[in-house]
């Protein structure tokens, strides 16, 4: 039995190990730095994907006031446009004009009548108030 079995030559051995050794370190260091290099991708990604949120939501913003701000400049292209804007930022008026105030009252009558209602009306006020 002994005819078969074969020598091992470890001076040859050790190199060849320690080439299986090295090989896997560099795929490991290898796999790392893809692993990382994707990571960091991803992190630019997001971010290129927020900034764009962004411009976007800016630009909608923008776009609205460009067209706020035209449709203020037709409107003082108009003689009635420019009265009106120069009543509305200076308080002026023409002559003979006056300033109106409407008041509105509180009605008094309900008042008084709801401190005499019974216990029941006030229920049901409270409940169905339309």
């Amino acid at each position: 039995m002994n005819d078969f079995r074969k020598r091992r030559n470890y001076k040859r051995e050790i190199p060849r190990m320690l080439l299986g050794v090295a090989g896997v370190l560099v795929l490991a260091a290898a796999s790392f730095v893809a692993a990382r290099a994707a990571w960091d991708m991803y992190g630019k990604f997001a971010a290129a994907s927020q900034a764009r949120t962004d411009a976007e939501v800016e630009l909608a913003q923008l776009q609205e006031q460009y067209a706020h701000v035209e449709t203020e400049v037709a409107s003082l292209n108009t003689e009635r446009g420019v009265e009106a804007a120069v009543r509305e930022r200076y308080g002026v008026a023409k002559p003979g004009e006056g300033e109106i105030d409407i008041v509105r009252q509180s009605p008094t009558s309900t008042a008084a009548t709801a401190g005499q209602d019974s216990w029941f009306a006030r229920l049901w006020h409270s409940l169905f108030v339309w």
